[in-house]
């Protein structure tokens, strides 16, 4: 009997040992597959930093009070019209330039490069596959309202639970070209669940219902060739979902974070694929972060018909915002990213060449992300257009002052 139990235990602990090395085996790894070829050299590393748990004024979480004639997503000067934001989503394919002789191969650049960035008011970028590779979201209102224009942008791509809850925060249009159809990574079942589709602001082109809005662009290889026209998007978008909520940030016409802050000339974000690093520089002059791919201008085309090198310019921001959000992977698939933006953690602030080590909240699905300084207080951005990277805690930012 005696040897009976011990032989039972002996398989009890065996199989434990089992069952636990099998979920060890299985547990998801956000960080698997990244390889961080980065130079870290004389810069500021910011990478698996604790959270800082920053005590936060409870009340900035309430919506800013909307200033007449000033645009809520870039504090600039805003013609009368209906406020209804929409958000397109872009491809960051791949492509190879030659940049003072040297060949360089590089995201969103080249042929590549997207078309009518110029016009967004800010740009999003989040992990699209678990290595690294990022997809782009462009958040249009300012110009639709004040010039009439995009009538073009593009390369449009598709979506995933990430963008679903983007455009929640925002209320607005999203458009976008198709997406996985799995369970739990439905990206059809995902906005009807949200209650977005039924309001009629969810524009897939994947659905031929919206042919006369987009067509493909020739000289462009499918699928990196499909432009999309979001005035003519706006436009249909039905009456009673005309007006969302506007959800404005804090502008100043001049910067508070001088004093005590450490000067950053230079950000850089590696996600973990060695052509997906980018660079941001500071130019003091025009007081902007230029942005790079690698060592190339990240450069956008006037628009889908006009693609020529002297009418695009290089994408610039007021603003850079490193928002370290946390990503599942759906049935731990590596091409299924969830980004888990509801809840709070830190960000990584950089106006007018100095770094700010914030924070982020939002409160749930419906709210919008609310950002503040190290004091706690709402961050208080420069005017103009603003790029907010959803970047994973583990993956790898520095920053360094000036040369």
């Amino acid at each position: 009997m005696k040897k009976f139990i011990s032989i039972l235990l002996v398989l009890t602990m065996v199989l434990s040992f089992g069952a636990a090395y099998a979920a060890e085996k299985e547990a998801p790894d956000p960080d698997k597959g990244a390889k961080y070829t980065m130079e870290t050299e004389g810069t500021v590393v910011l990478q698996n930093v604790e959270d800082r748990n920053i005590a936060y004024d409870k009340a900035a979480l309430a919506d800013n009070p909307l200033i007449e004639g000033e645009s809520p997503t870039t504090g600039l000067s805003l013609d009368e019209g209906w406020y209804f934001p929409v958000l397109v989503q872009i491809s960051n394919p791949e492509d190879t330039v030659k940049i003072d002789g040297k060949k360089i191969t590089a995201a969103g650049i080249g042929v590549r490069a997207p078309w009518s960035g110029q016009y967004a008011d800010i740009v999003y970028e989040g992990i699209l596959y678990r290595e690294g590779q990022t997809r782009i979201t462009f958040l249009f209102s300012d110009s639709l309202i004040n010039e009439g224009m995009p009538t073009s942008a593009g390369p449009v791509r598709s979506a995933r639970i990430g963008h679903a809850l983007l455009r929640e925060e925002w209320q607005g249009g999203i458009v976008f070209m198709g997406g996985p159809r799995v369970k739990g990574n439905n990206i059809v079942e995902t906005f009807k669940e949200l209650g977005a589709t039924e309001k009629g602001v969810v524009f897939n082109l994947d659905s031929n219902d919206y042919n006369d809005y987009w067509y493909r662009v020739k000289g462009l290889k499918n699928p990196e060739n499909v432009t999309v026209d979001p005035m003519a998007i706006r436009e249909t978008v039905p009456e009673p979902y005309r007006n969302p909520t506007p959800h404005p940030f804090l502008f100043v016409d001049f910067s508070p974070y001088t004093d005590g802050y450490e000067m950053a000339y230079s950000i850089n974000l590696d996600w973990g694929h060695k052509r997906y690093i980018s660079h941001f520089y500071y130019d003091e002059s025009n007081n902007l972060y230029l942005r790079y791919s690698d060592e190339a201008p990240y450069m956008t085309s006037y628009s889908a018909e006009d693609r020529s090198e002297e009418n695009a310019e290089q994408m610039s921001f007021s603003n850079v915002i490193i928002q370290r959000v946390p990503y599942e992977f759906v049935n731990n698939d590596k091409t299924m990213p969830k980004m888990l933006s509801v809840g709070q953690g830190n960000a990584d602030i950089f106006i007018g060449g100095r770094y700010i080590p914030g924070y982020w909240v939002r409160e749930s699905t419906e709210s919008p992300t609310v950002f503040f300084d190290d004091q706690g207080n709402e961050i208080q951005l420069t005017r103009g257009k603003t790029y907010i990277a959803h970047l994973p805690p583990e993956r790898l930012l520095t920053y360094g002052g000036a040369n």
